[in-house]
């Protein structure tokens, strides 16, 4: 097995040699060079070097000198003839070389240091060798470099900007942007501010800005001017830091300075006249169209000082889609760059600061990153649709049961748009401000034409979830944590928008769960390292997917069935009662004993609402259910729950209800006016039909 290591030359003719993971495969891409060689050859100076493509299995060897007590520059020297054999005589001199090595060779041993996994398929062994060096305090050294590293390295392999934290630690004449190379390492999407999207210009954005004031006095309900100070009053932003935070921090970005002009003339940022109070890490993601990024400040630290937002007030999803069935028409549109709209006091931007490899810079707009940013959003946004329809952060959905209903309110939504200033723009290929009956918004294709509206996922995102490349490894059993979550993540968001419990997926929901609570802790690099998928886990991704890929259809709300189960458990007994027409008509008992003795009062409570459904619920529609437990109510309403002997009982109940086509609509009331609570503690179920008793 073979591990990845860091080789940097240093001025004067040392080098330090720093091991650490970078991934499972090293290649050349676009000049990126990989130097193969034992540990011994590569640190005695005269390395044994091979530079190739590990994709097309090409490599050119060069090996210079013996082991051991040669020169550094002899070494160097065999190197760079490598490097020149395979790109050209002309080819540039690397300042940074990825250097590939067996682990009994290199000075700390797989498991000593960080996780070591395999690296390439094949080195160059100088002649030589060498035996591992360094004792304790160097393997503490090693160790201590190892993270910083590893990160700057697999920054550089995308095309990122090497060398350290801060320019003074690197030589003088070294270059700051070695090869570029548009591949990274297999699953390595890492540290956010690894996954700068080197090589793609920022989006153009506009320099719009929202009258703030204006969109505060038509805020009927009062939540925007709630939030309104954390962007214009220095004194209430400041009051939001937690007694004894952090109050300030100076951390640099990475491969940002050739983004400089493009915030200067934006209007994003600014040059800092005087340090920030916060100088925090800046990296770029790709937007949706491959050809321009987005600009995103890691604000944790200032996060981790400041109190919790509060509520966002963004809809439930399943709220906002029963709300959009519910009308005929609509027309929606989305904010130009909807952060970068809001203005920013210019004694709060210094809390907004980036930091730089030279002058640190201010931004002047919205901090996407920072925790309150959604939650300001969210509420301005609501402003603007209040009695009209509704908004999903920087998406604007007008809604009408009539087409002359929605243009009147698309003019009412244009005349506050105009009047607080905020620029919108109309979604995908549609045209600003017209009506329609079928469109698709936040990821949801609607049909509200159809005879019965209806709704599914939008088909793009359902093709692009099912053949990801996460989703395949995944179901091959071997996939990275990161690309687990990914998967998981769009799981989560199919089951809801399709209406798929996901209690039906209880083995995935439980290694999910565990999964996060290890990660939770775990470093950072741990988010890249292979893991087994179980065959159950498995086997629940591939079902989902074959719905997600089928991508069918949902209809309307079912209609009542004019039946409420009535459901109660205590420490020893459960009860079910159906009430129709005022009186009990039916119901079912029983006693906890064996294993079930002992399991949590929710678990019980589940396994009555259960058995209500399988022995008493019979007529198709929705079937309301009324149980004293808000946990069980909350599970049965989102399909789930964090227990897994819940979610097999739950699943079984739905189930159960699908077939016979019952749609169930728990509801909670108070103990104490819980109907069937008397038959859970010693009282026997009554002679059918039975008056209702009072509530105690």
């Amino acid at each position: 097995m073979l591990t990845a290591e860091l080789l940097r030359p240093r001025a004067g003719g040392g080098r330090t040699f720093w091991p650490g993971s970078l991934g499972q495969k090293a290649t050349r891409s676009n000049g990126l060079a990989v130097i193969c060689g034992t540990a011994g050859s590569l640190r005695g100076g005269a390395a044994g070097a091979a530079a190739g493509d590990a994709g097309g299995g090409a490599a050119v060897r060069g090996r210079a000198g013996g082991a051991g007590g040669g020169g550094a520059e002899a070494g160097a020297g065999g190197v760079q003839r490598a490097l020149r054999e395979a790109r050209g005589a002309d080819a540039p001199s690397p300042t940074w070389f990825l250097a590939v090595g067996d682990p009994q060779d290199l000075p700390t041993q797989v498991g000593e240091g960080p996780r070591a996994v395999p690296a390439a398929r094949g080195a160059a062994d100088g002649a030589g060798g060498g035996a591992a060096v360094g004792g304790p305090s160097r393997r503490i050294a090693v160790r201590r470099e190892t993270a910083r590293l590893v990160g700057t390295l697999r920054r550089w392999l995308q095309g990122g900007r090497g060398g350290y934290d801060d320019a003074a630690e690197g030589d003088a004449g070294s270059s700051s942007s070695v090869y570029s190379s548009t591949a990274s390492l297999p699953g390595c999407k890492v540290a956010p501010q690894a996954r700068g999207e080197v090589g793609l210009p920022l989006a153009r954005v506009t320099k719009n800005r929202i009258d703030l004031h204006a969109l505060a006095a038509m805020d009927g309900g009062g939540r925007f001017r709630e939030v309104m100070p954390m962007l214009t009053d220095p004194a209430a932003f400041e009051g939001m830091f937690t007694p004894g935070g952090r109050r300030g921090c100076r951390l640099r970005s990475r491969g940002m300075e050739g983004h400089r002009g493009a915030m200067r003339s934006f209007g994003v940022a600014e040059d800092a006249g005087s340090r920030p109070v916060f100088a925090m890490k800046a990296f770029t993601t790709a937007k949706k169209d491959g050809r321009s990024a987005r600009l995103v400040l890691d604000a944790r630290p200032l996060n981790d000082a400041m109190q919790r937002p509060p509520a966002m007030d963004l809809p439930a999803i399943h709220g906002f889609v029963r709300e959009v069935k519910r009308h005929r028409y609509a027309m929606q549109c989305d904010g130009v760059s909807y952060f970068y709209q809001f203005p920013v006091h210019a004694s709060i931007s210094r809390y907004f600061g980036i930091g730089m490899n030279g002058r640190d810079m201010l931004l002047r707009v919205l901090c996407m990153g920072w925790s309150w940013a959604p939650c300001i959003a969210q509420r301005a946004s609501n402003v603007l649709v209040q009695g009209l329809g509704l908004a999903w952060v920087d998406n604007f959905l007008v809604l009408g049961g009539t087409r002359d209903e929605a243009e009147q309110k698309v003019a009412t939504f244009r005349d506050r748009a105009a009047a607080a200033r905020v620029e919108v723009r109309a979604e995908g290929g549609d045209t600003l401000w017209e009506v329609q009956t079928r469109f698709v918004c936040v990821g949801i294709e609607f049909d509200l034409a159809a005879d019965e509206q209806r709704h599914r996922l939008d088909p793009a995102w359902a093709s692009k979830w099912a053949a990801a490349g996460g989703m395949k490894a995944v179901l091959a059993g071997k996939a990275t944590a990161r690309q687990f979550a990914s998967v998981f993540g769009g799981a989560v968001w199919a089951t809801d928008i399709l209406g798929v419990p996901r209690c039906h997926f209880a083995a995935l929901l439980a290694f999910a769960g565990r999964l996060g609570s290890r990660m939770a802790e775990a470093e950072l690099q741990a988010w890249d390292d292979i893991m087994d998928v179980p065959p159950s886990v498995r086997r629940e991704i591939g079902a989902l997917r074959k719905v997600v890929v089928e991508n069918a259809w949902v209809g309307g709300d079912a209609a009542e069935n004019g039946e409420v189960l009535w459901t109660d458990a205590s420490s020893r007994e459960w009860a079910a009662l159906v009430e129709a027409g005022g009186e009990f008509v039916d119901g079912a008992q029983g006693v906890f004993d064996g294993p079930f003795a002992g399991v949590h009062i929710n678990v019980k409570e589940m396994w009555a609402l259960a058995e209500g459904v399988v022995r008493l619920c019979w007529t198709p529609g929705r079937q309301q259910c009324r149980v004293d437990n808000a946990t069980v109510v909350g599970a049965v309403c989102k399909g789930s729950s964090s227990s897994y002997a819940a979610n097999r009982i739950l699943s079984r109940a739905i189930r159960v209800a699908e077939r016979r086509r019952i749609v169930l609509c728990p509801g909670w009331v108070p103990s104490g006016g819980q109907l069937a609570d008397p038959y859970t503690r010693g009282t026997s179920l009554p002679r059918f039909p039975a008056q209702l008793p009072l509530p105690r």
